[in-house]
């Protein structure tokens, strides 16, 4: 299976105009015992040619190609590399067809022959010489392996096409009618029918129970009782039928397909079941698919190849592999699919906690002015401190990892650094789980990489610059919401152990809270009894367990007074618009 794809107009068409070019040009009796010189002319309509002067093409045959009388042939697929090789006079108007075997090409520009491939020695081409048929022979197999199928196919329209490797439906009920009447061989129909039933009824998600010609038309019988001819199918189900009975047809010959945009008329979920028959069912057939769908990307397995088309400004297209996940994720990008088209979020913010949500989600709402929305640009998760060890960012690095991208194409990782100095945040080993996380990080950007992204520019990684996320909270702020109602501590101790509390301070100016201070230690060591005795070590540890433990309460009530006015603390206003732009990206 071949998948090619791309947006419109981004030359996904061009691979099969030049191989149907081929096949058009040679359509005659190839000659034997030299290379195939064929007179031709290209205009306009050839666009895989234009402002070229010679077009150059190599075909590489794989070593699995069934050649039923190989024996013909001197240099054998399964025991040499062999490439067909094409080259296209635009000027002269001439197009000639050769071999090559090992590199090596057996006809040189005089026609003369190699009767030695080490030596390279070229004599008169004769029969008795190794390699004197077999441009012939394996040019006539490539060009009769080749069949086109009209992206708009109907059995009754008046086609002028009389090429048998171009399908348009138009003579499917003829072939059909012949199959049904070949008295010799009965079975064949019966085989059809059965599996086009069986098809059909996997496709279409509704049980079909029988198919037949009557009065010159093929119709459709269901369990539900209702009968319907092509003509009274839906467009995709009747392009469907035709579709499958020609390949059913000729489902013991080795051809290569090329169909273009598959999903034309049909639901997502019937191209995936369409595909899949070509893949387990048809297995003789080499399939080329140009779509610009990416409903097809849920189907790759080992047995496909895919390949994305792109445009360059001089108007020239290249077709190139998506070998690893990020050209996947490219493709995706240039087709513009995105998860919010199927209700989910286009970018995962995995934070350690609640609190860290809910002051992201209200910076995120004043940097991107109230555009971006929770639960369509972007969502959350949380990984939880230290479980970060357990992610990666590719399911290849360790199985024992949970692969963040799995979740969504795009991650921005949100983190404290924990530090409680400069030199342990500008220290290599700092906060050792999120270290390890970085080394997968880079480890995989190493191998994964596009053709203009790689793996960073679908995971971003936020350190905090201060210890936690509330050290970008401006003081003031902070320091208001800490001294109300609700959050301040009146007291310690219950009963007649009960003691009143006080703080030292009353004015935000005298708040000492530095970029590695911890909120709720800096705040509990502002605190006395009343007497203005100092309290004891365990006292300001209880204090301090009491905030940590309302985090989320003060985080809600401070986005709540949160402007931009108060945003330009450390990096923040910096790291906010590198994850809004991401996010929009």
């Amino acid at each position: 299976m071949n998948l090619i794809i791309g947006p419109n107009n981004s030359g996904k068409s061009n691979l099969a105009k030049y191989f149907y070019y081929l096949k058009s040009i040679a359509s005659e009796e190839l000659s034997k015992g030299g290379a195939i010189s064929v007179a031709t002319e290209l205009d306009e309509s050839q666009t895989w040619s234009w402002k070229k002067e010679k077009i150059a093409c190599e075909i590489l045959l794989s070593s699995d190609n069934a050649f039923i009388d190989e024996s013909k042939a001197s240099y054998k697929v399964s025991e040499h590399q062999i490439a067909l090789s094409c080259c296209h006079d635009v000027i002269a108007n001439t197009s000639v067809l050769n071999m090559k075997v090992g590199g090596k090409p057996i006809f040189n520009d005089s026609n003369l022959i190699c009767s030695d491939l080490e030596s390279e020695k070229w004599v008169d081409p004769t029969d008795d010489i190794a390699g004197f048929n077999d441009n012939n022979f394996y040019w006539n197999h490539f060009l009769n392996s080749m069949v086109f199928v009209d992206p708009i196919r109907h059995h009754s329209r008046n086609s002028d096409n009389s090429q048998s490797y171009y399908f348009d439906g138009a003579l499917i009920i003829k072939e059909l009618n012949k199959l049904r009447v070949d008295k010799a061989n009965p079975s064949y129909w019966a085989g059809y029918k059965k599996q086009i039933k069986d098809w059909l009824t996997d496709i279409l998600s509704e049980v079909v129970i029988n198919i037949d010609i009557v009065e010159n038309e093929l119709r459709l019988e269901f369990q539900s009782g209702l009968t319907f001819s092509l003509d009274e199918l839906g467009t995709g189900v009747s392009q469907i039928v035709m579709l499958l009975s020609h390949l059913w047809i000729n489902k013991d010959v080795h051809l290569n397909v090329f169909l273009e945009e598959p999903e034309a008329n049909l639901h997502p979920e019937s191209v995936v079941k369409l595909v899949n028959i070509f893949e387990k069912e048809l297995v003789n057939h080499r399939f080329f698919i140009t779509t610009h769908s990416p409903s097809l990307i849920d189907c790759i397995n080992d047995n496909w190849a895919v390949y994305r088309t792109l445009k360059s400004q001089n108007g020239a297209s290249s077709i190139t592999p998506n070998d690893n996940i990020i050209k996947h994720y490219e493709t995706l990008d240039a087709l513009g699919v995105k998860a919010s088209q199927i209700l989910q979020a286009n970018t995962v913010l995995w934070v350690e906690g609640p609190s860290d949500r809910i002051y992201l989600k209200k910076l995120i709402d004043i940097f991107s002015d109230g555009e971006l929305q929770e639960g369509k640009d972007y969502s959350f998760l949380y990984f939880g401190g230290t479980n970060l060890a357990s992610f990666t960012v590719l399911d290849d690095l360790d199985q024992n990892l949970i692969n963040i991208l799995s979740t969504s194409r795009k991650a921005y990782l949100i983190t404290d650094s924990d530090c409680s100095s400069q030199t342990s945040r500008d220290s290599e080993t700092f906060k050792t789980y999120l270290s390890s996380m970085l080394g997968r990080v880079q480890a995989a950007n190493a191998d994964n990489t596009g053709l203009d992204s790689s793996v960073e520019d679908y995971v971003k990684v936020w350190i905090t610059e201060g210890r936690e996320i509330e050290n970008y909270i401006c003081k003031d702020l902070l320091f208001g919401v800490l001294t109300e109602q609700g959050f301040k501590r009146e007291s310690i101790g219950k009963g007649e152990e009960r003691k009143e509390l006080e703080l030292t301070i009353t004015q935000s100016s005298d708040f000492i809270f530095e970029k590695f201070n911890s909120f709720d230690k800096a705040i509990s060591d502002y605190y006395q009894y009343q007497d203005q005795t100092l309290l004891d070590e365990s006292t300001i540890k209880n204090i301090a367990l009491s905030y940590a433990n309302k985090k989320v309460p003060i985080a809600k009530a401070i986005v709540k007074k949160l402007t931009k006015t108060h945003c330009s603390i450390l990096d923040l206003e910096s790291q906010m618009e590198h994850l809004v732009a991401f996010i929009n990206k």
